[in-house]
């Protein structure tokens, strides 16, 4: 269902107002798309939306009649409402985020294991924080953080690996760690790939699986203590 609201531009002393689709106009002010056919309900350019007064000399102000380039130029350059919904949407998808990068380095203290995802959703149930679409997210991770400190023993890192890869597997195997991994140190001879690597804690299942699983079980993988 559309999310409708008003879009707004003042002129000098004149209002310009159309009804837009939230989402779809705020996807125009951040730039992610230019499709203004999606985002106006109306197509009418209106001195009062309310009222249904529909705005006259529109050439003269905007140096075209053409509804739909006047209304991108309301989008981008006036004021467009923020709907409930699409407030909500944005604050869960902050919040998703966030959770998405702590999950993504988050170790056990007392186990050096990683954290599952779930284990952290649990845990924000007894964590009080309000997302806010407007303040700054790195700050907001690092409170969110300092508050999961007080529930869970976590700490955020990478595990540290070397791996021995006969040589035979050594492209598919650097196509995967490339993709999932931070590749410190690799040292090739006739026989074989030692490659020293990084892996946030989020993506060790992963990497360790792929590796195993190009390798045919042949890799010799260590893990630092």
């Amino acid at each position: 269902m559309a999310d409708r609201v008003i879009a707004r531009l003042q002129k000098k002393d004149k209002r310009y107002e159309i009804f837009v689709d939230c989402d779809k106009a705020m996807q125009i002010r951040n730039g992610t798309s230019q499709d203004v056919d999606s985002a106006l309900m109306v197509d009418r350019i209106f001195k009062d939306v309310r009222k249904g007064e529909v705005a006259g000399n529109l050439d003269r102000e905007f140096g075209t009649d053409d509804v739909r380039q006047i209304a991108l130029k309301i989008i981008k350059e006036g004021d467009v409402q923020i709907s409930a919904t699409y407030r909500e949407k944005q604050t869960e998808a902050l919040r998703n985020r966030i959770v998405d990068s702590i999950a993504s380095m988050a170790i056990d203290s007392t186990t050096n294991l990683p954290i599952p995802r779930q284990r952290i959703e649990l845990a924000m149930k007894d964590v009080h924080h309000n997302f806010d679409v407007n303040a700054p997210e790195k700050e907001q991770t690092e409170e969110v953080l300092a508050k999961l400190k007080k529930v869970l023993p976590i700490r955020l890192g990478e595990f540290e690996y070397t791996a021995e890869i006969p040589i035979q597997y050594s492209n598919e195997a650097m196509l995967g760690l490339k993709r999932l991994a931070n590749i410190k140190i690799n040292t090739r001879n006739d026989n074989s790939l030692t490659v020293a690597f990084t892996v946030k804690a989020g993506n060790e299942s992963g990497v360790i699986s792929r590796l195993k699983s190009v390798t045919h079980g042949s890799a010799v993988i260590k893990k630092k203590d």
